[in-house]
């Protein structure tokens, strides 16, 4: 009986959810009810905690290596048999002023932040295709990225391009597989970010969501609507 309850409940998959918003991401859609499978890349032990707590299983992943994303799904597929909520959250954010910016840095960004969930949710694709209420993919997009940032600019355009994605995805995907974007704004520094630069910079940017609450909410409101 037990097992079988396990199997009727949804699964979630979170990329990056051992800590910072993945976590709360991953916290919230526990307490809804889901199995939450949180993916790590160095934060092992955090994301196996959450995972342990909310009945799922931790996952390493890296999203600039494609070549890997078909036994994530074959794991998946074994474990759970269903995949009802994909969330893209792992991405990098790291100064790269556009006067230095190496060409190994621009790669690097864009093949985490576009490439990486754009394969990695062809691959899970068939799974979450067999979900028997139907599926659905949340991109955690960057309401301020629109700002062209100098400093940051191969992420800023990483994630304008995200969101197109997600917009070509949506039209492209049968009607039982729903896709959409959740836009934080200026919700946590980075660590070491002086904390009156941040201040400054959060009175001065005000759009999107401004809280890691207000972010997993969002999540979650995507996640009940019906296909």
């Amino acid at each position: 009986m037990k097992n079988r309850a396990r199997k009727e409940r949804k699964v979630a998959l979170i990329t990056g959810g051992g800590q910072r918003i993945g976590a709360a991401i991953c916290a919230a859609l526990g307490e809804a009810g889901y199995i939450v499978a949180p993916t790590w890349l160095s934060s092992r032990r955090k994301a196996e905690a959450l995972a342990s707590e909310w009945g799922g299983k931790a996952f390493r992943l890296d999203l600039a290596r494609p070549e890997t994303f078909r036994r994530l799904a074959g794991r998946l597929a074994s474990e759970y048999g269903r995949l009802d909520l994909l969330v893209h959250n792992a991405s990098v954010f790291q100064r790269t002023p556009i006067t230095s910016v190496s060409s190994a840095e621009w790669d690097a960004i864009f093949a985490v932040n576009l490439r990486g969930p754009s394969l990695l949710t062809r691959s899970l694709l068939p799974l979450m295709s067999s979900s028997p209420e139907g599926s659905a993919v949340c991109f955690i997009g960057d309401a301020a990225a629109h700002r062209l940032w100098p400093s940051y600019l191969p992420y800023c355009l990483s994630k304008i391009a995200l969101e197109a994605f997600a917009k070509g995805l949506d039209k492209t995907l049968p009607p039982g597989i729903r896709v959409g974007v959740v836009r934080p704004g200026l919700v946590l520094p980075q660590p070491g970010f002086p904390k009156e630069q941040w201040g400054r910079l959060r009175r001065r940017n005000t759009g999107g969501i401004r809280t890691v609450e207000g972010v997993s909410e969002a999540v979650l409101q995507f996640a009940a609507l019906e296909c």
